[in-house]
């Protein structure tokens, strides 16, 4: 089998994908403080939503870990899309190599691009964090980019492995 590029569009959204993770790197390397800062008066308009007391010592270590946990999820949205990006991007080339048919390969083109979505479920957080609290906003992520696009990506592998299976297969017989 010969590698085959994959279609510009389906490698330039690879590329945007890892440029977005590197930004977020770059911002949270940069800009922790500000993120902190941005996110602790945030969480003080929602004192309901962080159990806010009002009393500064119990208030300061609940809204340190609030900040501490929105910078972990830019963190993980930085890991996600550097490595969604590239997990894309072998399997497009998989896909675009493969003796598949047309139709097959849009199948299989659709629900890995579909699952390139995935890593912003954890940049919705990060924004979703301050206003909902955790909990609140692993539900609402959970719902709207975990479970239908990592579930379009987990589709899209198990997919490939099975028509590539059947490939080598009828390759054996022969």
């Amino acid at each position: 089998m010969a590698l085959k590029l994959p279609p510009l569009m389906a490698v330039f959204a690879c590329l945007i994908l890892f440029g977005l993770g590197e930004l977020a790197g770059a911002t949270l390397g940069a800009f922790p403080n500000e993120i902190k800062s941005f996110t602790t008066e945030r969480a003080k308009t929602h004192p309901e939503v962080h159990g806010l007391v009002g009393i500064e010592d119990i208030d300061r270590t609940i809204l340190a870990k609030v900040s501490s946990e929105t910078l972990s999820r830019l963190h993980t949205f930085h890991l996600h899309g550097h490595g969604v990006g590239l997990l894309t991007f072998v399997l497009f080339i998989i896909i675009s190599s493969a003796g598949f048919s047309l139709s097959v390969k849009r199948i299989l083109y659709t629900f890995t691009g579909l699952g390139m979505l995935y890593p912003f479920g954890w940049l919705t957080m990060m924004f979703l964090l301050p206003l909902k609290g955790s909990q609140a906003s692993f539900k609402l992520v959970e719902k709207m980019f975990f479970m239908p696009f990592g579930g379009a990506m987990i589709l899209a592998i198990w997919l490939l492995i099975f028509f590539f299976g059947f490939e080598i297969f009828k390759q054996l017989r022969k």
